[in-house]
């Protein structure tokens, strides 16, 4: 094989070294810089460098400056002074604005550290185009910011920053001469987070811890998570993400003088594009561009143009640190499924360009691309002996996924790729509110031997992608159009006054996501048992519509009262595949603007004739029989099921609580 068969791998390898390269140039050029404007400053000019650093993270920095004698008596009373910036990231309004706020506080003889001078402007790190891997990947109803948005402290010091989740959930059914019975987890057929159908209007479980130590130029951040909560629950290996992050964040705020300013990441990471929520994935929590699961690197180069408008620009790859081992099925339910057939080494290449205007509106187009290029995998797959029950019927020689046939017995040799190109615009408005609209196209070439170097529209990796969207063979193109706004009365009513959440308020959110497919093989058919994604036996629906509307009303400081209804449908080409739910809820905390919720929640669900007939949906294993949804876990849905329900639960009820911090 000649080295001109990697066309791709050389020129994305090639970029990211020219990107090094020139980062190495322009960091010895912005230190020397640097260091002759620091020379040249007059000794007055160096003592008022301080405040600015102290004015939001003093706070949080366990050791203040002890040989600066001016800022001392200031330095006191910080500790009572806590509260107010602890409660800033709450706010809905732009995080730039929030330091004004915190000179209304305690500490107001420091009104001029929260100005915007040329210098602040500067200090920290480039602004991301995509959610920071930095923060934990929940928020609080689009309410506050999941880690704490200040400047990194000058010194050196520790930082912890997490969020959880512990819900109770309960689905409720009657059954003929036993009376009500109790499901848990709910067996509804949008519970499921990697099939399009998830709701994200009941969550599970969730546990995220960040620890960061560093400064504002270097910063090292790693996380632990988990997706299950053991003492409460069957203690799943495959819930425990263990050490799910850990990566450098190193700023150059003076990388381009003036100009602007320059940040990479280095380390195993995931950067989130195309987000519809402003701290986390949005009311369905799901990427419509994408999120990186790599080790890697991403540099974000951001540029002030003029006074209210920025450019800024973001590329980076990497690839997966080695390659899952495929088993035969059946598979134990506590291991990762394996895929479909032996997945190869796989790459990404990212870019993205944005334009910010005022801090208010951003508008970016991204590309990214991910794919395998390994002949030790295909020559695993050559060898590879699939028993005859796996096969496809009168082909024993055919690769299989588990429990099902892979029509294309050439799918698992050959390589595979994900191209995805997107624009979305993001609106952070104030008073006018918080939006998101966003597009996405996803062309895809045998996508089940792709490793989840990506997570995207409900699925991680390639064999998720497929089962979704693109059926046995892995080829065809998904398009998506995302939509998020939410408006709050509070702030309309108090402009031109920064509303902070501060009291009494009434919201009102309205979401979507339309997703259409093109370019299927004319002889697409879709297997009889299928994981996760087909809509029934008449196969995949290629045009797919969820959405749905929330309202809240907070009248106390302790009580907030609002529902949610969410509309479904599948497969738009057949209406019996739809289903809607009506979600009341009560939310308690213990202020207007905190960091705890505890949410209690009614859910009524509505179902398409299709949901009725047992008959329909796929079996989750080669067990006779099938489920008229897919994707439930176990012992509902996965290998070794114990028992097969004929009808989705139409009645849930909720006890969660959640805290960031």
């Amino acid at each position: 094989m000649t080295t001109t068969t990697f066309p791709r791998t050389r020129i994305a390898l090639r970029l990211l070294s020219a990107a090094f390269l020139v980062t190495a140039l322009i960091v010895s050029g912005g230190t020397a810089s640097a260091a002759k404007k620091k020379s040249k400053a007059p000794a007055d000019s160096q003592e008022e460098t301080p405040p600015p650093a102290a004015a939001a993270p003093a706070e949080e920095t366990p050791a203040p400056p002890a040989e600066e004698p001016a800022p001392a008596p200031a330095a006191a009373p910080a500790p009572a002074a806590a509260p107010a910036p602890a409660e800033e990231p709450m706010a809905p309004a732009p995080a730039p604005t929030a330091k004004p706020a915190a000179a209304s506080a305690p500490t107001a003889g420091k009104p001029e550290a929260g100005a915007a001078s040329p210098q602040r402007k500067r200090a920290g790190k480039a602004v991301e185009l995509g959610l920071s891997p930095q923060t934990t990947s929940y928020a609080a109803d689009n309410m506050g910011p999941p880690v704490a948005n200040e400047a990194p402290a000058e010194d050196w010091g520790f930082k912890f920053h997490g969020f959880f989740r512990g819900p109770m959930r309960l689905s409720m059914s009657s059954e003929t001469g036993r009376g009500i019975q109790f499901h848990a987890p709910p067996v509804t057929p949008d519970l499921n987070y990697t099939t399009w159908s998830y709701t994200n209007n009941n969550p599970g479980p969730w546990g995220e811890m960040i620890f960061q130590y560093g400064n504002n130029r270097a910063i090292m951040t790693m996380a632990i998570a988990s997706y299950n909560i053991s003492s409460g629950g069957w203690r799943e290996l495959q819930d425990q993400l263990g050490i799910d992050r850990a990566f450098l964040t190193l700023n150059f705020p003076d990388a381009f003088g003036d100009v602007g300013k320059m940040t990479w990441n280095v380390g195993v990471f995931g950067d989130r594009y195309g987000a519809m929520g402003k701290y986390d994935g949005g009311a369905y929590d799901t990427y419509i561009i994408g999120r990186t699961r790599i080790a890697g690197a991403t540099g974000t180069f951001d540029f002030d143009i003029a006074d209210d408008f920025r450019l800024v620009a973001e590329l980076g790859g990497g690839a997966k640190m080695d390659v899952p081992r495929w088993e035969k099925y059946p598979y134990t339910s506590w291991q990762p499924f394996p895929g479909y057939e032996q997945q190869g080494t796989t790459l990404l290449a990212h870019a993205h360009v944005g334009a910010v205007y005022a801090n208010m509106l951003t508008l970016t187009l991204h590309f990214m691309y991910t794919w395998t290029k390994d002949a030790m995998r295909t020559n695993i797959n050559d060898k590879t002996d699939f028993p005859s029950s796996q096969a496809d019927p009168g082909n024993d020689t055919t690769l299989s996924s588990p429990g099902s046939g892979l029509p294309d017995a050439k799918a698992a040799t050959r390589d595979g790729s994900m191209r995805i190109l997107g624009a979305d615009l993001r609106l952070d408005g104030g008073y006018l509110g918080i939006g998101y609209l966003g597009f996405s196209s996803i062309k895809s070439q045998n996508a089940g031997v792709l490793q989840d170097s990506i997570e995207v529209i409900h699925s991680q990796g390639g064999w998720q992608f497929t089962n979704n969207y693109l059926g046995d063979k892995g080829d065809g193109t998904v398009n998506t159009i995302a939509l998020q706004y939410t408006f709050s009365l509070a702030a309309l009513l108090m402009r031109p006054q920064a509303w902070w959440g501060q009291g009494a308020d009434f919201t009102a959110q309205i979401f979507g996501i339309y997703t259409w497919i093109t370019g299927l093989d004319e002889k697409y058919t879709a297997p009889g048992a299928f994981f996760a994604g087909i809509t029934g036996t008449d196969g995949l629906g290629t045009k797919k519509l969820k959405m749905g509307t929330q309202l809240l009303y907070t009248p106390l400081p302790v009580m907030s009262v609002g529902a949610r209804l969410d509309w479904v449908q599948p497969n738009m080409d057949n209406s019996d595949h739809t289903f809607w739910v009506i979600s009341p809820r009560l939310i308690f905390r213990t202020e207007f603007v905190t960091h705890e919720q505890i949410i209690v929640q009614y859910q009524y669900y509505d179902y398409g004739n299709w949901y009725n007939k047992a008959g329909n949906g796929v079996a989750s294993t080669n067990l006779p029989g099938g489920m008229p949804w897919p994707g439930l876990p176990y012992p509902y849905g996965q290998a070794g099921n114990l028992w097969v329900p004929t009808q989705p639960d139409k009645h849930t009820v909720t006890i969660a609580a959640s805290m960031w911090w």
